[in-house]
């Protein structure tokens, strides 16, 4: 820096300036100097930075200072309320002795992970986050829903085909043309496309709001004119480029080998082609040298090369060894300067077809969700989040720890602080990508044929939701008249007009997350057995049937809570009464009152009123400032005691900080109130979310967040328990939440409606096998029915039998599908050899097919499964092992008393089904 330009600031503070302050102030202009030479590059003025680019840019760092100080102190306060909002309500929760890191799980995730202890009064960041994602997506829904028909169906169809696996020419062509006039209308340029136009503002009016809402809670993300849509890629997609090239210089031999090892190019190889393949993508105006001046091609190149590092590594080659990886900066997330520029829509969109694996409308979702999961962590503890969770788990760790806190094990809280800062990183998504290697592809692709092989039935196991929603709304004290919940499904599952306003409402599940989370977190949306498994879960009807369950019972909670916001009109009122369960789930005193002012709305034809995320929102300003009035007053007083608190100064100083502290208080009450309507109408949606995946059995964040750092076996043994799993913790806890008698009744609700609902499925699958009914004058069918409707499903066969319909052990069931499918393999290519060794009868072909079954896709879907047994399985057994189903047949009759009305072996059946044998005949 100049000694001018040192003087200057010299005088300006009074003193010379540290050289840090110095290096501070140069670094500050020159990528000032930066930016605004991209702008004058966008405007046609590009080379060597002049004399006005420097003063434009001196400019442009002041306005940024101040926004900075402005952000620091808004964030300062945001950390300060978190930090004491929590301690404040731990000390209300627990006495001193009692207070240990555990404690923390709720406000990460909704519910607890362990069953002595209590629900806190809280409002989780897991509920916080998916608040805030319904909240946008409705928009998005009922945005596009008030544009028209023809807008909604071009969304849903670019959804659709873009999601697609498999796509004729045809479609392929209508799924790239859509995709891409989408894209194109949202960088403004016009194509012609009407829907495709309107879906594009209303995306950029969504996305804006979102983001005032992220900025409002600590977050710094500027309008920038150039956004457009997110840049995501791949780094499996990157790390591959050019692969099928390299693969071609390769000899046969070692061709097919690394095909099918899943070997990926040098990485020289692949740096080289995703140069060439980003090269004239790019808008080379944004592109410029530290002092302002343009890249030329080959400085270009060593930027794409950086640019090409950090994604290959996923940020890997940006960690300093040894250093600390902090990860307060989720406030900075979607703040950081861009690393590529497109120069248009369709270079973009070149590129997501190559490396980014998402259709267009796939990457505006994610955006959405990743926002909304960033959002829910800040809220819950503020701007620095992982620095204030790791000051607040520390905190209690050390009290537990202390005679204070009554000298608890010091390696027990240890773990309890590692297993909370294990689900603190999964919810703020610092776990960072998953492995994709070989093994874990591969494992993760026998998973999805097994789901496809394996839960072709489930969607009549899923009729025990039913009972489970009735036990939960008895629980939470919901008065059921005029909105049945099995009328209500059923209005969800066949009209579309009740499917779109449920999706207005924010009630509609995403089917994507539906399944994700109907197999306990289980990701199935990659390849071709991702597809199997994803299809065979919606072609069930499971998918529709849980999206219809939840959707209903979101709409008897909006119905309840709408009419407990008239008839107690304070939340102290609410507390008060009967109804604690719902009244301790996170509200404020503000959030109760905005609801009390908001109007009830229509939830249905039949004239059902209730709260809604509308009527909250339309809750005038004037009402929301009348309900903030206490807070409005003191952030004004606050903002004159503080310049009190300055001393004697000169009046026009006086005079000027007096303006400035008065516009950053209104800045701060502008703030408060465009937020306290988000916030319950957010609330509204997460708390609703939460009790819908209590009330339709959903592993949730708590049940899977061990899984995000586990390894593919553990995975694995825990395919198909998850969600079986995360009820029965969601039973217990519920009903240790509830005082004794009424504990009693929901646990005698939820027996009853769940086992009856049991020997419905099992009777039903039952006959879809081509057998008789179940005789319900046993015990035993009982118990099965039980086991069946309480999500344990296979597991009750352990009752009753050693082994399972798969021929897998106890053992091998117990240890995960995987493990049982090589159970088959050992007996196949190791017992069957040696029994042939020794002389004794072997079973190879029986073995083999029953092998296969476990990874055939579509074989148990309820609707062509007998068909499939009889006319192809069995047929097969037969010619394998003369006698097979005549042998299973008399195993079927001695073990498990069952007859059939379509004998195994059969290719048509001989009677009808008995059904005299469901009552004993």
């Amino acid at each position: 820096m100049k000694s001018a330009c040192i003087d200057a600031i010299a005088n300006t503070l009074g003193r010379l300036p540290k050289s840090d302050e110095i290096k501070n102030i140069e670094d500050r202009i020159k990528d000032a100097v930066r930016q605004v030479s991209r702008n004058n590059a966008k405007a046609g003025k590009s080379g060597i930075p002049d004399g006005q680019t420097y003063r434009e840019a001196a400019d442009l760092a002041a306005q940024r200072v101040v926004h900075e100080v402005y952000k620091k102190r808004q964030r300062l306060a945001q950390n300060a309320i978190a930090i004491t909002n929590i301690t404040k309500k731990l000390n209300e929760s627990f006495p001193a002795g009692d207070q240990t890191p555990e404690n923390l799980s709720q406000f990460i995730f909704a519910g607890r992970k362990t069953w002595n202890g209590k629900e806190l009064d809280i409002t989780s960041a897991e509920e916080l986050a998916t608040g805030a994602y319904q909240d946008w997506s409705r928009q998005l829904s009922a945005e596009m829903t008030a544009a028209g028909p023809e807008v909604q169906k071009f969304f849903q169809q670019s959804q659709a085909l873009g999601a697609q696996r498999f796509r004729n020419p045809f479609d392929q062509a209508v799924a790239k043309s859509s995709q891409l006039h989408l894209l194109k209308e949202i960088y403004g340029e016009d194509t012609g496309n009407a829907p495709a136009k309107k879906i594009a503002k209303i995306w950029n009016d969504v996305t804006s709001r979102s983001r005032q809402e992220m900025n409002d809670n600590g977050f710094d993300i500027g309008l920038r004119d150039d956004w457009n849509l997110p840049y995501v890629d791949d780094a499996d997609l990157i790390r591959a480029a050019g692969r099928d090239e390299w693969l071609a210089t390769l000899p046969v031999a070692e061709r097919a080998a690394a095909r099918v090892s899943g070997r990926m190019p040098p990485a020289e190889f692949a740096r080289r082609k995703w140069i060439d393949d980003v090269y004239d993508t790019q808008d080379r105006t944004q592109y410029v040298n530290q002092d302002g001046s343009p890249m030329n091609d080959a400085e270009y190149r060593d930027a794409l090369a950086a640019i090409y590092e950090t994604k290959s590594t996923d940020g890997a080659n940006k960690i300093e060894p040894g250093a600390h990886m902090g990860s307060g900066g989720i406030k900075n997330r979607g703040s950081q300067s861009r690393v590529m520029a497109f120069k248009d829509a369709t270079s973009h969109f070149n590129y997501m077809e190559r490396y980014t694996g998402q259709p267009v409308v796939g990457v505006m979702l994610s955006h959405l969700q990743s926002a909304s999961r960033d959002l829910g962590v800040v809220k819950a503890f503020g701007p620095d989040s992982a620095t204030n969770f790791k000051l607040i788990a520390d905190r209690l760790y050390s009290k537990s720890v202390s005679s204070e806190g009554g000298g608890k094990s010091v390696s027990d809280m240890q773990a309890q602080r590692n297993m909370v800062e294990r689900m603190f990183n999964s919810m703020a998504g610092l776990n960072g990508v998953q492995n994709s290697g070989v093994f874990s592809s591969a494992i993760g692709g026998l998973r999805n044929l097994m789901t496809s092989a394996m839960l072709g039935t489930s969607v009549w196991t899923a009729a025990s939701d039913q009972g489970i929603m009735r036990a939960n709304a008895m629980a939470l004290g919901f008065d059921r008249k005029g909105m049945r919940l099995s009328a209500s499904t059923i209005k969800l599952l066949f009209s579309g007009d009740a499917k779109r306003a449920a999706a207005d409402l924010g009630l509609l599940v995403d089917s994507h997350a539906a399944v994700v989370s109907k197999m306990g977190g289980f990701d199935l949306s990659r390849g071709i057995t991702g597809w199997f498994a994803e299809k065979t879960l919606k072609w069930s009807g499971l998918i529709a049937m849980d999206r219809a369950n939840k959707a209903s019972f979101g709409l008897l909670m909006y119905k309840n809570i709408g009419d407990m916001s008239r008839k107690y009109p304070t939340l102290d009122s609410l507390k008060a009464s009967d109804k604690t369960v719902l009244a301790n789930k996170g509200w404020t005193q503000e959030d109760w009152a905005i609801m009390n002012a908001a109007e009830l709305r229509p939830l249905n034809t039949s004239g059902a009123m209730g709260m809604t995320p509308d009527g909250i929102y339309a809750v005038p300003e004037a009402k929301v400032r009348e309900i903030l009035a206490d807070r409005i007053d003191s952030i004004r007083a606050g903002a004159k005691n503080a310049l009190a608190e300055m001393g004697e100064m000169p009046d026009t100083r006086r005079k000027a900080l007096s303006v400035a502290f008065d516009a950053e208080a209104e800045q701060t009450i502008n703030r408060l109130v465009r937020n306290a309507k988000a916030e319950a109408a957010q609330k509204l949606l997460g708390i609703t979310h939460g009790e819908m995946t209590s009330a339709v059995t959903t592993a949730t964040g708590i049940d899977t967040f061990e899984r995000e750092t586990a390894g593919e076996l553990l995975k694995s043994a825990m395919l198909f328990k998850t969600t079986p799993f995360a009820g029965f913790r969601q039973l217990v806890t519920r009903s240790r939440d509830l005082d004794t008698v009424p504990a009693i009744k929901f646990l005698a609700a939820y027996i009853g409606g769940t086992t009856i609902a049991g020997m419905f499925a099992n009777q039903m699958n039952a006959l879809l096998t081509g057998n008789d009914p179940i005789d319900m004058t046993t015990g035993k069918s009982w118990i099965q029915a039980l086991l069946k409707g309480g999500s344990f499903g296979i597991y009750g066969d352990f009752l009753f039998q050693d082994h399972t319909q798969y021929g897998s052990s106890i053992a091998a069931t117990l240890g995960g599908p995987v493990l049982g499918f090589a159970e088959q393999l050992m007996k196949l290519a190791i017992t069957n050899p040696q029994k042939a060794l020794m002389g004794e009868e072997t079973s190879f072909g029986a073995d083999a097919i029953n092998t296969a079954r476990m990874v055939i896709p579509f074989a148990n879907l309820w609707y062509t499964k007998a068909a499939f047994n009889h006319l192809i399985l069995q047929q097969l057994q037969e010619m394998a092992n003369p006698g097979y189903n005549d042998r299973a047949k008399d195993r079927a009759e001695r073990q498990y008393d069952v007859t059939s009305w379509w004998e195994p072996g059969d290719t048509s059946p001989r009677r009808a089904p008995d059904l005299g044998k469901a009552v004993g005949e």
